[in-house]
């Protein structure tokens, strides 16, 4: 989990050259970023056709994108107005991680837990602690019969997993690197437990990183204020 989502420029990418879906993902990754770092100012209205500009690429995957943010609650597309940047704070997503702790500590189960294997491999492409705690708790969900739950979570993990990464992370007040030891033993423990199928192991060890994210944004200011 030492990698950061890629910052490049997207003017190398040839969309005759990417898949349709590669390009769209590329925008979205783009746009995230933008709007999590404060480049895109809450309020701010843009224009569709200046942001495909802006991006080097056609209006469709910035259009298919926005879809994606819009349902984050990131952003609002508004007919005659454009793209209006959402006035969204830290506080929505540390609730996005409460919602998830929740989960885990009652899974709202609706049928029998789907027997899966966790695969460790699964957290290759983490970020951050953020990012692994969901692939792990989404495991965990569906592994306790709640697969409509961890679909939802699962949906979350690439706004949490960005967020959390040092340089958005601080951009919004909340210095990442303190206690990451901790996290990232707790994220070794969760995934050893669920190798071995121990979920009331996996759960606890999960419940402890949930807090420990939760508690970031108040820690950082209260090193701030002493």
């Amino acid at each position: 989990m030492d990698k950061s989502p890629s910052r490049a420029g997207l003017g190398d990418l040839d969309p005759r050259g990417l898949r349709r879906s590669l390009l769209r993902d590329a925008v979205f990754l783009r746009l995230l970023d933008n709007v999590l770092r404060g480049e895109y100012r809450r309020g701010q209205r843009l224009r569709l056709d200046t942001i495909a500009e802006d991006m080097q690429v056609s209006r469709t995957p910035v259009r298919e994108a926005l879809v994606t943010l819009e349902s984050h609650q990131l952003v609002s597309v508004q007919r005659y107005v454009g793209v209006v940047i959402t006035h969204w704070s830290v506080d929505q997503m540390t609730e996005r991680l409460r919602i998830a702790r929740a989960m885990v500590v009652e899974p709202p189960a609706s049928g029998a837990g789907i027997d899966v294997r966790f695969e460790p491999v699964w957290l290759r492409d983490c970020w951050t602690e953020a990012g692994a705690f969901v692939e792990l708790a989404g495991w965990f969900l569906r592994r306790s019969g709640a697969s409509v739950s961890a679909d939802w979570l699962l949906s979350q993990r690439t706004v949490l997993d960005m967020f959390f990464t040092d340089d958005v992370a601080l951009a919004n007040g909340i210095d990442a690197v303190v206690d990451r030891s901790r996290r990232l033993d707790l994220v070794d423990r969760a995934a050893r437990a669920a190798e071995r199928d121990a979920l009331d192991e996996c759960a606890a060890n999960l419940l402890e990183l949930a807090a420990a994210l939760i508690a970031l944004p108040d820690r950082f200011r209260v090193a701030v204020a002493s």
